[in-house]
């Protein structure tokens, strides 16, 4: 075969391509997936990343297989992600609709809430410090961003963390309520 039979895709050859296969295509993954848009969707990621590729083909048949088996692969992808998305929610469903699930919820976000709050509060600093460690960064770590020593960083934690147990502390009734509400 000579150089002069590869397609190469330059920009107009390109469009024509496109022109050409892009119903088709649809049309062939639509036979899998039962959803025009989102055909059409895959389908043009196919086109953009035989344009972003810009390999030569030897011929209109090599370029047809490659567009069908991309559209293919595309595809049962798309299928095999939908699988265990939908099994993740069979899963999940039953666990996210109970009362228990719920009030823990509520629970979990009005300590956080309440813990964020009293964050606030401390100086800019020990903020600054204890956003840090709830990131879970290490005392070294969050030493050398700040320009600290690693004591003047665990004694400013000692400080915050005493500070937050007393705030919390006087907001114990507010987590008994929602704790008894939970029982």
């Amino acid at each position: 075969m000579t150089e002069s039979n590869k397609i190469k895709l330059s920009g107009d050859t390109f469009r024509k391509i496109f022109d050409r296969y892009f119903a088709s295509l649809v049309g062939f993954a639509n036979t899998f997936l039962f959803n025009t848009e989102l055909s059409e969707d895959l389908v043009q990621e196919v086109f953009m990343r035989l344009w972003e590729k810009q390999d030569e083909y030897h011929n209109d048949i090599a370029l047809k297989v490659y567009l069908y088996r991309a559209v293919r692969n595309k595809c049962l992808n798309n299928i095999k992600h939908e699988q265990v998305k939908n099994k993740y929610i069979a899963e999940s469903l039953p666990k996210l609709e109970t009362e228990e699930f719920f009030l823990d919820q509520v629970l979990s976000e009005e300590v956080s809430r309440l813990l964020y709050m009293f964050i606030a509060e401390l100086p800019k600093q020990r903020q600054q410090i204890i956003r840090y460690s709830l990131l879970g960064l290490k005392n070294q770590e969050i030493a050398d961003i700040m320009g600290l020593t690693v004591n003047t960083v665990k004694s400013h934690k000692l400080n915050a963390y005493k500070v937050l147990r007393e705030k919390l502390g006087k907001h114990a009734y507010l987590l008994a309520i929602l704790l008894e509400l939970n029982l």
